[in-house]
C-alpha cells in the first residue's frame, strides 16, 4: 500500500522512564521518518523517556496516569479512591490530545495501554497493539489479549513466544512477529585492572536480580578478583519485600566490597567496561539488554526464557542457562573468567549475530508493514463495536 507523505503515527508509551519497550520503538523511528511518517507520543506522566524521545517526536503529550493493572498497583500512592477519582480526568486529557493530533494510526506499545487504545478505536482510528510482555497464563492474560484483539487492527509480538500467546486469543485479528533491533556499538574495552561482570534491568522478581546477586556471591567465592555491577532503577514496582531482600543481599559481607549497584543511568558506558554480561531473568519477552551487550562485543550468559533463545544459540553466540540456577550462572562466569579464547569467540559471534539478524532497519520495516496493514483494514471498513 502506498503511504501518503506526512502520515501521522501516534505512539502510546506505557512508561515515562527509559526502559526497554519504549526505547526499542523510539530507536526505530529514525528509519521510518525517511519514509514520510510524522510521529507524536503520549506518556503517562513526565520522565526521562519523554526528554529522550523529544527530538524524534513532532509532538508529545503526557498526564499523570492513575490507572493500575494489579491490586498492588491500585493501592500505591495516592491510593485506590484517589486513583479512581482521577481516572476520568486522565482519559479526558488523553482524548483531547488525540483529537488535536488526529493520527492516521495509533501504536499502543503495551497491553497496559488498552484503555487509551479503546478511545482511539472509538474515534475510528486504526490501532496497532504491540506486546513486549509475557504475563503468566491465566484468566487475566486471556481477557487482556481478547480485549487487545477486539481493539486492534493488527497485533504485534516481539518474539515467537509472545506471538504464540497472542494467537491463542486473537481470533481473526492478524498477528505479526517483529523483533526489536539495536544499533551496533563500538566494541567494549574491558579494563586491564579487573574482570567485571555486569547486568542491566530494573530490580524485580521477573528480572531475577536476586539470582544475579546469588550467582555473584558464588562466583566471587571461587574467583575473589571478580567484580560485579548492576545498572537499573530500584524500588520501581512497589514490591517492598523483594526490594528489601535484594538490598540485604547486595550489602552482605560476601558482596559489599565487590558489587556496585549503579542505579538508573545510561547502560552503554557501563557495558563498555564489562568482561561478561549476565541476564538472570525469570521471564523475558525479547530483552534489549542482551542484544545491546552482544552488539558491543560483550559475551552473554542468559537464562533460556521467552524469546532469549531466538537471540542466542548456546555456545555459538552466547551461553544459555536454566532459569533460577544461580550455580549454573556462577559456573559459566568462572569458566569465562578462566578462558579468554572462549570469551573472545563468543563476543565476536554475538556481535555478528546482532548485525545480521537484528538491525534497526528490519524492525522499522516490520513496524511500517504493521501500520500499513492497520490503515488498510481501517479503510476497508473493518470495525468492531466496543
Amino acid at each position: 500500500m502506498a503511504i501518503d507523505r506526512e502520515t501521522r503515527l501516534c505512539i502510546l508509551f506505557h512508561e515515562s522512564e527509559i526502559l526497554g519497550a519504549g526505547v526499542s520503538v523510539v530507536r526505530a523511528l529514525g528509519e521510518l521518518r525517511s519514509h514520510g511518517w510524522r510521529f507524536s507520543g503520549w506518556f503517562p506522566g513526565p520522565g526521562a523517556l519523554v526528554n529522550e524521545a523529544g527530538s524524534t517526536l513532532a509532538a508529545t503529550g503526557f498526564h499523570e496516569k492513575p490507572i493500575a493493572f494489579s491490586l498492588r498497583g491500585w493501592r500505591r500512592e495516592p491510593g485506590i479512591a484517589q486513583r479512581l477519582l482521577s481516572t476520568p480526568a486522565y482519559l479526558r486529557a488523553f482524548a483531547r490530545w488525540l483529537a488535536a493530533e488526529a493520527p492516521d494510526v495509533v501504536h499502543a506499545n503495551s497491553l497496559l495501554m488498552l484503555p487509551e487504545a479503546a478511545i482511539a478505536r472509538a474515534r475510528g482510528v486504526p490501532v496497532v497493539v504491540q506486546v513486549h510482555e509475557l504475563p503468566p497464563a491465566g484468566p487475566k492474560r486471556a481477557l487482556s489479549i481478547r480485549w487487545a484483539a477486539a481493539l486492534a487492527d493488527v497485533l504485534v509480538g516481539v518474539s515467537a513466544p509472545v506471538s504464540s500467546m497472542l494467537r491463542e486469543h486473537a481470533g481473526r485479528t492478524p498477528v505479526l512477529t517483529i523483533h526489536n533491533g539495536v544499533p551496533l556499538a563500538p566494541p567494549a574495552e574491558p579494563p586491564s585492572d579487573g574482570f567485571v561482570v555486569g547486568t542491566i534491568g530494573h530490580v524485580a522478581r521477573t528480572k531475577g536480580t536476586d539470582v544475579f546477586l546469588e550467582a555473584a556471591r558464588l562466583a566471587h567465592a571461587a574467583r575473589p578478583d571478580l567484580r560485579f555491577e548492576h545498572v537499573g532503577p530500584t524500588r520501581l514496582w512497589g514490591d517492598e519485600e523483594y526490594d528489601d531482600r535484594v538490598e540485604a543481599l547486595a550489602a552482605s559481607p560476601e558482596l559489599r566490597d565487590s558489587l556496585r549497584m549503579l542505579g538508573h543511568r545510561p547502560a552503554a558506558p557501563a557495558a563498555a567496561r564489562w568482561s561478561v554480561f549476565v541476564l538472570a531473568s525469570r521471564q523475558e519477552a525479547f530483552p534489549l539488554s542482551t542484544l545491546e551487550a552482544m552488539a558491543a562485543g560483550v559475551p552473554v550468559v542468559a537464562t533460556a526464557v521467552g524469546g532469549v533463545p531466538e537471540q542466542i544459540e548456546h555456545l555459538k553466540s552466547g551461553v544459555l542457562v536454566s532459569p533460577e540456577s544461580a550455580s549454573e550462572i556462577s559456573d559459566w562466569i568462572v569458566r569465562l573468567h578462566d578462558d579468554q579464547e572462549l570469551r573472545s569467540r563468543l563476543a565476536a559471534a554475538g556481535r555478528e549475530r546482532v548485525r545480521e539478524a537484528f538491525p534497526l532497519e528490519a524492525q522499522a520495516e516490520g513496524l511500517e508493514r504493521a501500520y500499513e496493514e492497520a490503515i488498510s483494514r481501517g479503510r476497508s471498513g473493518r470495525r468492531r463495536l466496543l
